[in-house]
């Protein structure tokens, strides 16, 4: 069965909510639309999506996100075996957040959550966080974790840059804040997955490791190299060239999922409308 980890979804009922929406002539396939989504997956050889919530509705307040875990649950009750669900949580309020992701787990069906790279500015290491990081690693679920806001977004205005430095370093703030910052020690059973094949991380791994032997203030909160933290505990697949993938498979053979950004152009795969070439996940 090919799971697809990745797969964005905004529920009908969503489409009216206040702030940016996704704009669905920039899309590959349909965000909102099931049957046509299903048509796709079947088209694209993909059995079931994990639908995580939309990235505009990450980082907002409890009633989006209790809107748009509702929607992901109908989408699931509609397709019985074709779809997963990852909550959306209000980040900004911790405590609110560890309790929805418990009401989405245990009372709804969710399968974990999708959050930001950042909240508001703030990396994932802060503290006010913990809360949250207990109630996923008491539920055993995955986080999973997609780039929002990215930094310095001011000089990547040109040439796309937010999407092709932007998203692969904002990812990897995210992961390096989670591991220095001893997250991933204090809750040693919580597994986070990344979009984008983990952004920039697996090639700068060994600039983390050297820092770590040589920089005193890289030891304050871990007691092992950063690689073992992210071994045991990331996960991703999403590369655009087969070396890329075939290094990430060398590097990390238990750490690889299957994702495809759908309904985003980087998605485009045979079979898809508007598909151009073989995606690197069927690698």
């Amino acid at each position: 069965m090919k799971i697809d980890v990745h797969a964005h979804y905004v529920p009908e009922g969503c489409r009216e909510l206040p702030g940016p929406q996704p704009e669905q002539s920039t899309l590959a396939g349909d965000i909102t639309d099931l049957t046509r989504r299903v048509q796709d997956m079947d088209a694209m050889g993909v059995d079931m999506q994990a639908l995580s919530p939309w990235m505009g509705f990450l980082n907002r307040d409890l009633a989006t996100a209790r809107l748009t875990n509702a929607g992901i649950v109908e989408a699931m009750d509609r397709y019985p075996g074709r779809f997963l669900g990852l909550a959306a949580v209000p980040m900004s309020s911790p405590e609110e957040a560890a309790t929805e992701l418990e009401r989405a787990v245990k009372d709804m069906g969710l399968h974990g959550a999708g959050i930001g790279t950042n909240v508001g500015g703030t990396n994932l290491d802060a503290k006010e966080f913990a809360p949250f990081y207990a109630k996923a690693q008491e539920l055993d679920v995955p986080i999973f974790i997609h780039p929002v806001d990215v930094l310095g977004a001011d000089r990547l205005r040109s040439y796309y840059l937010i999407l092709l430095l932007g998203v692969p370093t904002d990812t990897a703030v995210a992961v390096a804040s989670l591991i220095f910052g001893g997250v991933l020690k204090e809750f040693p059973r919580l597994k986070f997955y990344l979009a984008h094949g983990g952004g920039s991380c697996p090639y700068i791994m060994g600039r983390w490791e050297q820092g770590w032997r040589v920089r005193p203030e890289t030891k304050a909160n871990i007691d092992r190299p950063p690689s073992e933290y992210f071994k045991r505990q990331i996960y991703s697949c999403f590369w655009f060239e087969e070396n890329s993938l075939e290094r990430a498979i060398e590097l990390y053979p238990d750490n690889i999922l299957w994702e495809t950004d759908f309904p985003h152009p980087t998605c485009q795969h045979p079979g898809l409308e508007g598909g151009l070439t073989e995606h690197p996940a069927d690698y």
